[in-house]
């Protein structure tokens, strides 16, 4: 985006404001410097080459110190100090949920403050001039175990980890590899060793292009030891082999290894997040993902995603913002505590695979927020909202499930918000039981509690799947009477979800109805007991 520096200045996305959209509280009078008080956390490096983009990463924290989810759309200032030049010229960074993130590049040399403003929050660091630091050309294979730190030049010919040997880089440490404009043959690391990148908050490590908009090719984890990402960045990768869905190269790819990914993010590539397979394994901890063709597509693969971000998937087609294929046996697929947003397919996709997801805010995607094939998925206290969004399909449903011939699919929901957009002439269903490929035989299993259920159809059965295998009790189906017991069909009276305030209103019959022995008293995602 091309935009002027102006002090300041706050935009807000969906409401006239002269701050942020916050359906629960203001910022607005908040000082910055109190204690146990909201404030800006950023994930930025502390040095800097002119010319090559930053990653910043801008964060929302509540007054316990967790990224404020109720922040729903906003924007985060940014300025810099002295005769520094921000090309392009980038002066906003979008956040989504409290947390959101902009490459930026910055000329004209010389250290320099970047302040981050959100409200009356604000934060500032300083970013150290690297022109005059040595730059270490690497190639090949390394030979034995070693520590990085500072600048290194990855060259075409691809680097090789091999196995019984570990490379660990140091906070701050700056990988540039060489890339290409197009096609799929960008610079791999190939690892069958480890690589142990330990950044901080303040000094991340960077994995990028040597070549701004000359994207790189890939990390390949292939049979290897154990590796870590911690505050690290992986950027403008994906010009490697192209593989699976959306039919574009990964950034990351994982066989048979184990990784963990700490405060990391992965952005800005030229395909998917990443394709892991085979006995993979994959730990997200409030991992970001931004700005790919796709997010993870995963198979025969373990994976615990929690308090992560994955927001702006694009793409013509299969822009999920997961995709999970089925399992091996004892392996477990669960999203936690997470926010999907702004997708141009579907937020969760599942293929035969048996998926939880827990407190996670699904919204903005241009299909379902999640897509069920075969498997069983379980949405827990879940927000699924402002889905549905692409024009050309006349049916938009939030939920879908769809079975293979022959075979069952299970879907539980419980104390989940479910709204789906209301749209003259389309029909907009909350779940749906959708045969999709024509089976002849199958069966769909739908079991929803403690919910709010509120869309122009509620639920929508296709043939050979039957509405008698839709089990709803302590919902609210808003305007239906649906059988079941302790349902309701009355209007929820969210306090205001024209400005994304889903709580409920002091009136709501939804408040103190739920099944007796569910351990929240409300329906829905919002619990009143709980002061949320």
């Amino acid at each position: 985006m091309r935009l002027s520096i102006r002090a300041g200045v706050i935009v807000v996305f969906g409401i006239v404001s002269s701050g942020l959209s916050l359906p629960h509280h203001t910022l607005a009078d908040v000082p910055p410097a109190e204690a146990n008080t909201p404030r800006i956390d950023l994930i930025v490096r502390d040095s800097y080459l002119p010319g090559v983009p930053v990653l910043v990463r801008v964060q929302v924290v509540d007054a316990n110190g967790v990224v404020d989810r109720d922040v729903w759309d906003a924007n985060a200032v940014l300025s810099v100090s002295g005769e520094m030049v921000v090309e392009p010229a980038v002066d906003r960074v979008t956040l989504c949920n409290g947390l959101g993130s902009e490459l930026v590049t910055f000329t004209g040399g010389g250290d320099f403050d970047l302040t981050v403003s959100v409200g009356s929050l604000a934060k500032t660091v300083r970013l150290v001039d690297w022109t005059d630091e040595p730059v270490q050309v690497v190639s090949g294979t390394l030979a034995e175990s070693q520590t990085w730190s500072g600048v290194y030049h990855v060259t075409a010919g691809d680097l090789t980890i091999p196995a019984g040997v570990t490379l660990t880089l140091s906070p701050g440490t700056l990988v540039l590899i060489d890339g290409a404009a197009s096609g799929t043959d960008g610079t791999d690391i190939d690892v069958q060793g480890a690589i142990e990148s330990l950044g901080v908050a303040a000094s991340p490590v960077t994995f990028t292009a040597f070549t701004p908009g000359s994207h790189w090719g890939e990390l390949h984890h292939a049979n290897a030891q154990p590796s870590t990402y911690r505050f690290t960045e992986i950027m403008q990768a994906g010009r490697s082999p192209k593989v699976g869905h959306s039919n574009s190269g990964p950034a990351v790819r994982a066989s048979n290894s184990i990784l963990t990914f700490d405060q990391a993010s992965l952005t800005d590539n030229a395909g998917k997040i990443m394709q892991a397979s085979d006995g993979a394994e994959l730990v997200f901890r409030s991992t970001l993902f931004a700005r790919s063709v796709m997010g993870p597509e995963i198979s025969g693969t373990s994976l615990s995603f929690d308090d992560g971000w994955i927001m702006d998937m694009r793409a013509k087609d299969d822009a999920d913002g997961i995709y999970i294929h089925s399992q091996r046996a004892g392996q477990l697929c669960r999203l936690a505590r997470s926010v999907i947003a702004g997708v141009d397919d579907d937020g969760i996709d599942t293929l035969g695979s048996d998926v939880e997801i827990e407190d996670c805010i699904v919204r903005s995607c241009k299909d379902k927020a999640v897509s069920v094939y075969g498997g069983e998925t379980t949405i827990r206290r879940c927000l699924l909202v402002q889905n549905n969004l692409a024009p050309e399909d006349t049916t938009n449903a939030s939920i879908a499930a769809k079975a293979f011939e022959g075979s069952t699919a299970v879907v539980n929901i419980d104390h989940t918000t479910l709204v789906t957009t209301r749209t003259p002439g389309f029909l907009d269903v909350a779940i749906q039981s959708h045969n999709k490929y024509g089976v002849e035989t199958g069966t769909i299993r739908y079991n929803v509690t403690n919910s709010i259920i509120d869309a122009t159809e509620p639920v929508y059965v296709q043939a050979p799947y039957r509405v008698s295998d839709i089990h709803i009790s302590y919902c609210d189906v808003v305007g239906a009477e649906w059988p079941g017991v302790g349902n309701l069909a009355d209007d929820p009276l969210f306090v205001d979800p024209a400005h994304n305030d889903y709580r409920l209103d002091a009136n709501s019959p939804c408040l103190g109805t739920a099944s007796p022995d569910s351990n929240l008293p409300d329906l829905g995602y919002y619990q009143s007991a709980q002061g949320d």
